[in-house]
């Protein structure tokens, strides 16, 4: 039954008690808004469809984007990307109460986030609010009067996959380049991603699991390494850690890590690969850029002697376009037409363009696709079925057609 109070404030206080049911009180500034809100309370208690709100209304999102920061979010991979992409969300909906978060409004975000973000990116806005109030509903016992809003908010498509994979030349030039000490001693590079990338083109291992490697896990006379997840927690896969074996490239690779790692401390400990992530992806990109900026130098040289012009002339058209990133010069003459169309071949030549660190996991899995059976390559990439698996596997055609006779 419900009963009507008007305050000392003027406004009115409604409370609705039903036995069975926990008491329900709101204010409101008119008693006609106070006796709507409590019939439409008894209405749903007669339906048995009744979700208590009060809780939902007490707390805010940054409240829960908070206690899910410091009771949920440090369990978790990619807990780091999570802590930013959780201040987004905050700045975005951080005063309203969860019960007042509607599909509508986080689809309205969704619309906002893909004008200037990858669908891929606004994916993991959505499941990291959806994680949320999960965690509100189901941790914490907090009713939404709605249901959780996400559930029926239609998440944008993603076309992500690729079937890029090494090329000609390409993996001996791109190692050339990251090999490559540098000009000067003040600017040396990365001595880590050498063998980073080396370890990933033999093992199929992703760049967070190579990274988290540990002296510990790694067996060089069984030949087995355990990968594991970033920081040492579970894998992709929410498995304590992927026992992978090594082929006699990565026993190679380790085992010089070791000797490097025995004149420094005496015995190897501690992780193997002593990088971060920023800086891999940092020397990895200049890596390709140098790569591909000598390739094309060199394809010019060879273009432009081919057809008549000496070495010192050669140099000079070569100067003309690549400092000014292909475009005709001001001065003192534009470049030669020979040197225009080999350019212009140079634009659709897909060599070490487009090329992601991630790409080795393809080419390292296709490789190993040759030499393994298919339940066994599962064990090593860490698929739990072949749809995945058939995602990172693309076997050239002049493969299959050696193997066919």
């Amino acid at each position: 039954m419900a009963t009507f109070e008007q305050r000392e404030s003027g406004w009115w206080q409604a409370k609705v008690r039903r036995k069975g049911y926990p008491s329900q009180s709101r204010t409101f500034e008119k008693k006609a808004d106070a006796e709507a809100w409590a019939r439409s309370v008894e209405n749903e208690i007669d339906r048995g469809i009744f979700v208590s709100k009060n809780e939902a209304e007490r707390t805010t999102f940054a409240d829960a984007a908070g206690r899910y920061r410091r009771e949920i979010l440090p369990s978790k991979r990619g807990s780091k990307q999570d802590g930013y992409r959780l201040s987004v969300l905050v700045e975005e909906f951080g005063g309203y109460s969860l019960a007042a978060i509607t599909s509508s409004m986080l689809a309205a975000f969704r619309d906002k986030r893909l004008k200037t973000l990858s669908p891929q990116t606004v994916v993991h806005d959505l499941n990291l609010l959806s994680r949320i109030f999960r965690a509100a509903t189901i941790d914490w016992g907090i009713s939404l009067p709605t249901g959780i809003p996400t559930a029926v908010v239609r998440k944008p498509g993603i076309n992500n996959e690729r079937s890029r994979r090494l090329v000609g030349n390409e993996e001996a030039r791109l190692l050339a380049a990251i090999d490559d000490p540098g000009p000067s001693p003040g600017k040396k590079r990365n001595i880590w991603t050498g063998p980073v990338v080396r370890f990933a083109i033999e093992t199929a291992a992703r760049q967070s699991e190579i990274l988290s490697l540990d002296w510990k896990d790694v067996d060089l006379e069984r030949r087995v390494a355990r990968l594991r997840g970033v920081g040492g927690r579970a894998t992709k896969n929410e498995e304590p850690y992927r026992a992978v074996p090594l082929t006699s490239a990565a026993v190679a690779i380790l085992t010089e890590l070791k000797n490097r790692d025995g004149n420094i401390v005496k015995l190897p400990r501690g992780k193997v690969f002593r990088t971060t992530a920023s800086a891999i992806k940092q020397s990895w990109e200049r890596a390709v850029v140098r790569a591909r900026d000598k390739y094309e130098r060199e394809t010019l040289m060879a273009g432009l002697t081919a057809n008549g012009m000496n070495e010192k002339d050669a140099a000079a058209e070569i100067r003309k376009v690549k400092r000014s990133g292909g475009r005709m010069p001001a001065k003192p003459k534009p470049p030669h037409k020979v040197t225009l169309k080999i350019m212009q071949n140079l634009a659709d030549d897909p060599l070490l363009t487009d090329l992601h660190f991630h790409d080795l996991r393809h080419e390292a899995t296709s490789r190993l696709a040759e030499k393994l059976q298919l339940h066994e390559l599962m064990k090593v990439t860490g698929h739990k079925g072949t749809r995945m698996l058939a995602r990172y596997y693309h076997p050239r055609a002049e493969d299959l057609a050696r193997k066919l006779g």
